[in-house]
Parts: structure tokens; sequence; C-alpha cells
């Protein structure tokens, strides 16, 4: 059990990780959570530099998918933003491992090829390591 609480690699937010060593390393799908991974706290709207940063990595090659526990009222600006950058799974109800396996189908890619960045242990560590996808946890609200 405590193996599967530890991730990977540790960073302090999106912008701190080395993705061009994730490419080089065979990483081609980047899975990310949504609340305080993509923004801060509960974000109502995508932050401009998480925008770019997600268009920069689709430009680079990564096929970019979302899973978040969050329901998805149609009425949040966030998830209409999301929906122009990344394959989006809501109500994940991590840490089951459907929802990382049916992303994984959706974005054609097999566990060797992602990654899971997100800022829970029990959710997103745990649920991704659960399946065999590598992990990065960031600090908790970065």
């Amino acid at each position: 059990m405590g193996r599967l609480l530890s991730p990977d690699e540790k960073a302090s937010s999106i912008f701190e990780i080395d993705y061009d060593a994730l490419y080089a390393a065979g990483k081609r799908v980047l899975l990310f959570d949504l609340d305080n991974t993509l923004g801060k706290g509960r974000p109502d709207r995508l932050a401009p530099a998480a925008r770019e940063l997600l268009l920069r990595l689709r430009k680079d090659g990564f096929r970019i998918g979302v899973i978040t526990n969050r329901r998805r009222p149609a009425e949040l600006p966030v998830f209409r933003d999301l929906s122009e950058h990344a394959l989006l799974y809501h109500r994940a109800c991590k840490p089951l491992k459907r929802g990382f396996l049916s992303l994984l189908e959706k974005l054609d890619a097999s566990v060797d090829q992602a990654v899971m960045i997100g800022d829970r242990r029990l959710t997103d560590v745990f649920g991704a390591n659960r399946v065999g996808i590598y992990t990065i946890l960031l600090r908790e609200g970065a």
C-alpha cells in the first residue's frame, strides 16, 4: 500500500515539470487533475498560463487528458475551455481504475505512455499507480 501512495516524481507546479525528459522517456499522454493542478482551488476558468502550457504540450506531440472527480455543470466555462485543449473525463470516481483506463482507451494510449499529474496522493497518485501509470505529485495548492 505504501508504494501505491508514493509518486514517481514531485513538482511544485505544472510549470516546473520537465516535459522534455518525459517525452524522451517515451511518455506521450499527460493526464492532469483539474482542481489545485490546472488552477488554484476549483477554477471556474482555465488560466491563460495553463492554456498556453496545454497548447505548447500538444504542439510538442503530447495527447492531453483531464481526469476529475468534479461534476460537469454545463454552465462552467472551465469545462468549455478544457474541451478545446484536452479530452475530459469528469465524475471519474478516482481512485477507482475505470476512469484512468477509459481515458487512456479514448486517447489510444497504453499505461506505459501515460503520466498522471495531480495534487492528491489518495485520488491521483494512488489511483494512477494502481493502473501502472507514471505519477507526478504536485504540492497541494500549487
